[in-house]
């Protein structure tokens, strides 16, 4: 019994020493990364097998001393063939009794060490899930940013195709309009060349008419009257403007002859009829 409680405690102690410097090595490799857990696995595959030849060198050691002391004994004490039969049958009682207590001291070793393991190995998932879903809420957090962004995006370039819409087609309205403008200028500036000959052609026709008749009447009326009419016609033809120089422009729509170049652009209205000039014709006389 002695014995028994000597090889219990040692084991025992030495299981969970064994254990315990077991999951100290195994946290330190569970903060350090999943390579150190392989590591302290080997480890532990070796100090099992440290434990178990420790076992068996010491099951041979108290094997050898229970043979001496028993053959020590059997010479002294036994005086015939039944007590060392009787003491042979003890001695496999007790090596009987020794190795069902290391097998059940081996079972119970590997029973604690299988739910420690199990245990580390529950704790390196949980921390390793808390990471990853850690990652995970990070990565769906950017995820969503980048949506936002894109959509954001989306948005602004719908914005600015819209505003490319609208200015393409003020510029269309504005190109519209400056041909319209041209076209109408065109057509103004064509209505009063128009005009201008006809009141040029008129003008003439008029000038015409009265020559004519002033040659008549100046016929019919004598060499006196023939002087005044022409000191007439010399000043009509004098600038009403300046009085200096003669008269070089004909007046729209009046068609009067009564301004040179120089003072046609102070004249807004006929200075002898008073009509609203319109526009003007330089006449040259030679």
């Amino acid at each position: 019994m002695a014995i028994q409680a000597q090889l219990y405690s040692e084991n025992l102690g030495f299981s969970l020493g064994g254990s315990q410097e077991w999951v100290d090595n195994g946290c330190v490799g569970f903060n350090g990364s999943c390579f150190n857990l392989q590591q302290h696995q080997q480890q532990y595959m070796q100090q099992l097998q440290s434990q178990q030849e420790q076992i068996q060198s010491q099951r041979n050691y108290q094997n050898f001393f229970l043979d001496n002391s028993l053959m020590g004994s059997t010479l002294k004490n036994s005086p015939n063939y039944g007590s060392s039969h009787s003491l042979a049958s003890q001695f496999d009682n007790q090596r009987q009794e020794i190795d069902q207590f290391i097998t059940l001291q081996s079972e119970r070793l590997r029973l604690v060490l299988q739910e420690q393991r199990k245990q580390q190995l529950a704790a390196l998932m949980r921390k390793v899930e808390s990471k990853a879903l850690a990652l995970l809420r990070q990565k769906d957090e950017e995820i969503a940013k980048a949506t936002n962004r894109a959509m954001e995006l989306e948005d602004f370039l719908r914005k600015l195709e819209m505003e490319n819409q609208a200015w393409q087609r003020v510029a269309k309205e504005n190109e519209a309009k400056v041909m319209s403008l041209n076209h109408t200028i065109e057509q103004i500036k064509e209505k009063a060349c128009g005009i201008f000959s006809e009141d040029a052609e008129s003008c003439c026709d008029d000038n015409m008419g009265n020559r004519e008749e002033g040659t008549g009447e100046n016929r019919r009326g004598g060499g006196g009257e023939g002087e005044e009419h022409e000191e007439d016609s010399t000043s009509n033809m004098v600038c009403r403007g300046c009085n200096s120089r003669n008269s070089c422009v004909l007046l729209l729509p009046c068609r009067h002859f009564c301004s040179c170049k120089a003072c046609e652009g102070f004249f807004d209205h006929c200075p002898v009829c008073q009509t609203e000039k319109k526009g003007w014709i330089e006449a040259r006389i030679f």
